[in-house]
């Protein structure tokens, strides 16, 4: 008898083991396919940049030390089994990562939109601070300010671009010229690490840490009259949904048969 207990308490224990490995899996595969949701709704957003998820293995090594590190916590507070006594492998997201290379861009005719052909970011000025952002949807306020979608100020190099005439254009290189004369030049920014930047609402980006500061980038190329598309390939993120709803489904598959195994351990074991 007290063989067949231990016997079924070791098999719960790997049980518990499998079955918290998996759980961490689903919830990754959960966050895969809330990014590629994410990414198709923004489709057709000028300036949106297609995220990726990163994923991360924890391992486990023993139950009942300190949990000082975000990852101990991840996996101490979301998968951890009462029964597991350490050696257990889980995977969480270690970062969601946007991929920056540039979309297709689309000529409108508007005056008020602008594309940037090479890396950079418009300045905005809003309620929290600077933003950065690359959409270049903009229109014109009532009292002559250039303003993004969302009713913030676009920023030249002295500060909220006004045009006070009726003829606006923007040279190649950034200069705005307002009924043939020179005015401002578009505030443009770089990061060295833009993947690392944080994406907010409005199409508005932010630095990713208090280190990540934007340099002047003077080597601009922008194009009036043309909108820079989102650079998510549609085709492939169908793809990817199907892939990680498949995924899904296969460790869901594995927390069951893992579950009927033990029903059927446990049975032997009584016997």
């Amino acid at each position: 008898m007290t063989s067949a207990f231990h016997y079924t308490n070791n098999q719960i224990k790997k049980t518990m083991e499998t079955i918290y490995t998996l759980l961490s899996a689903l919830k990754g595969q959960q966050r895969q396919m809330d990014t590629v949701s994410n990414n198709l709704a923004n489709v057709n957003t000028p300036g949106y940049k297609q995220d990726q998820v990163m994923f991360k293995e924890y391992y486990n090594k023993m139950i009942g030390q300190d949990l000082e590190s975000e990852e101990e916590k991840f996996a101490h507070e979301d998968f951890t089994s009462p029964y597991n006594r350490g050696n257990s492998s889980f995977v969480f997201t270690d970062h969601v990562s946007p991929l920056m290379h540039k979309g297709d861009f689309r000529a409108t005719d508007n005056p008020y939109d602008l594309a940037i052909q090479t890396e950079g970011f418009f300045v905005v000025e809003t309620p929290m601070g600077h933003r950065y952002t690359r959409n270049g949807h903009f229109l014109r306020d009532s009292e002559g300010y250039l303003i993004t979608s969302a009713g913030d100020k676009v920023l030249g190099e002295k500060g909220p671009i006004k045009i006070t005439g009726k003829e606006f254009s923007v040279g190649s290189d950034g200069k705005i010229i307002v009924d043939a004369k020179e005015t401002d030049t578009f505030q443009i920014m770089a990061f060295k690490e833009p993947h690392r930047m944080n994406k907010l609402g409005n199409s508005y980006w932010a630095p990713g840490s208090k280190g990540q500061k934007p340099i002047k980038f003077d080597n601009v190329v922008i194009q009036q009259g043309a909108i820079e598309g989102s650079n998510v390939d549609s085709i492939q993120e169908m793809v990817r949904m199907i892939t990680v709803n498949r995924s899904y489904e296969a460790a869901q598959k594995a927390i069951r048969s893992t579950d009927d195994l033990d029903e059927k351990s446990i049975s032997i074991a009584r016997i």
